[in-house]
């Protein structure tokens, strides 16, 4: 089991406090939030554990009392950033604690994982607790959370969500379950990887990777390839995985393509897993770009497809 800050927190608050640990784990399904849209009143007041939101706003929580390891899941347009300014907070250091992560947490696994994010992640952990007047966390994608332990009650916090442009978008969570899109690593050196937590098909139509250089375009007919290794930009690849966690380590590669083709045609792979993932590894010797279309699986393209293939 991975040690979070706010599980090392809860350790010695139960040291300190004789409170039972480990708490019953909290297991977090994507139907507790993707397909449970805000459901905060008109007044902002949050009354879910497990909340997402997926406009700007004021949101309220306020803790009845109960010990339980919540979470606010912000999620923005693929194009944005997510602002959160906590305009009040009070919760008391002894039996509460408030955690924002700059991603989202699900299950102990972080997306984006961590060997594709550009910060380390103790530092996409930021611990909160006591009385704030007023602070703001900027996240590095379109997906940011607040998770929060506050056993006092009437202890809680408010936030102003806003949606900033990112002007070179690299990794996103969908919240739709079909749709097209573009990944580029705007010939930086960066793993981008679009996250659909649903069972996907996914279908390549214009691949551009490993051939256009900073310098100048390369020469030839290359078309798209499965076996990148002695390809000419074979540090540079475009991959669909699939499985049941959120992190690498935790999912299964269905395919590996590197090349240029405008015209990818019918190249289709079906992942029927929990999380659908498509991830551009780039060396920043290339202007890479994918364009791929998703579309969910039928119950009986799921039902054919092998589940051993989204354990790992």
């Amino acid at each position: 089991m991975r040690l979070t800050p706010l599980l090392l927190w809860i350790m010695r608050l139960s040291l300190a406090f004789s409170i039972p640990f480990p708490l019953p784990k909290r297991t977090v399904h994507k139907s507790d939030f993707l397909d449970k849209r805000s459901r905060s009143n008109s007044d902002g007041i949050v009354a879910d554990c497990i909340f997402m939101a997926s406009e700007e706003g004021e949101f309220t929580y306020k803790s009845d009392g109960s010990p339980k390891v919540c979470g606010l899941y912000f999620i923005a347009p693929p194009e944005k950033l997510v602002e959160i300014e906590f305009t009040t907070f009070n919760i008391d250091c002894k039996t509460g604690l408030a955690v924002v992560v700059d991603g989202w947490e699900m299950n102990q696994q972080y997306f984006p994982s961590p060997e594709d994010h550009d910060k380390l992640i103790e530092d996409r952990l930021h611990n909160l607790c006591g009385q704030l007047t007023t602070k703001t966390f900027v996240s590095s994608q379109n997906v940011a959370l607040i998770q929060h332990l506050i056993g006092m009650p009437g202890d809680g916090f408010m936030v102003r969500v806003r949606f900033m442009e990112n002007l070179r978008p690299c990794n996103v969570v969908s919240m739709f379950k079909r749709g097209l899109y573009t990944v580029k690593n705007y010939g930086l050196k960066r793993n981008c990887s679009v996250s659909i937590i649903y069972p996907e098909r996914i279908q390549l139509l214009s691949v551009d990777v490993g051939v256009t250089g900073h310098f100048r375009q390369q020469e030839g007919e290359f078309g798209i390839r499965s076996k990148c290794h002695n390809f000419i930009g074979a540090d540079d690849f475009v991959e669909i995985a699939g499985g049941n966690g959120f992190e690498l380590g935790f999912l299964n590669v269905r395919g590996r393509y590197c090349g240029m083709e405008a015209n990818v045609g019918s190249l289709g792979v079906a992942v029927a897993c929990q999380h659908s993932l498509v991830r551009l590894v780039s060396s920043g010797n290339y202007f890479n770009s994918v364009t791929f279309l998703y579309s969910n699986l039928t119950a009986d393209e799921i039902g054919r497809e092998d589940p051993n293939k989204c354990t790992k």
